[in-house]
């Protein structure tokens, strides 16, 4: 397996900042493209999102049945995301999902395809100004990767991702020429 792909902080910011957060679209897709960037949820997860799945007050996300068929808690961290996730609320199409498409026949939206969010995601990316290689799921690498630079613990990241073995969830602790040179000049 080739080196692991994933953003720097600073990249996931300029992504974020791509969808207009006026149109009804734009204000959906910032919501989960910040939900796959706090939480490291996979893109399915976030689309098959109910309503009665997230604790806003909590900042809590409940993820039923992901891979694995593993149900899991995890959380975000900023108070942006959550004033979002409210704004969000307040405008969707009536839906069972919390994402669900903004135009369909019958005036209620139905569960957004993948294949459709990865063509509006690949948009974001370009203008963005961010490598081809990026896709939903390097949201969820970065995730990770960030998680562990900034001091997490790989079993908690494990638990967090939903990962079964603990192995699947190593293939994180790549270290970078940067990590090293930062550890040794601090040491």
């Amino acid at each position: 397996m080739g080196q692991l792909k994933f953003l720097e902080e600073n990249e996931v910011e300029r992504l974020l900042g791509v969808p207009s957060l006026r149109s009804l679209t734009g204000l959906r897709n910032r919501c989960i493209l910040q939900l796959q960037a706090e939480t490291g949820a996979r893109i399915s997860e976030v689309l098959d999102l109910h309503v009665r799945d997230l604790v806003l007050a909590e900042k809590q996300m409940t993820i039923r049945l992901g891979k694995g068929g593993v149900t899991r808690v995890v959380y975000w961290h900023s108070d942006e995301l959550t004033m979002l996730i409210e704004k969000w609320k307040q405008r969707r199409p009536e839906s069972e999902y919390l994402f669900p498409t903004i135009r369909s026949s019958g005036g209620k939206g139905t569960r957004i395809e993948p294949r459709t969010y990865r063509y509006q995601f690949d948009r974001y990316v370009e203008k963005a100004g961010l490598p081809g290689w990026v896709t939903s799921h390097t949201l969820r690498h970065s995730f990770a990767t960030n998680f562990l630079k900034r001091g997490g613990n790989i079993k908690t990241l494990q638990t967090i991702l939903g990962h079964k073995s603990l192995a699947v969830t190593e293939k994180y602790l790549h270290i970078t020429d940067e990590d090293v040179r930062k550890a040794m000049r601090g040491y």
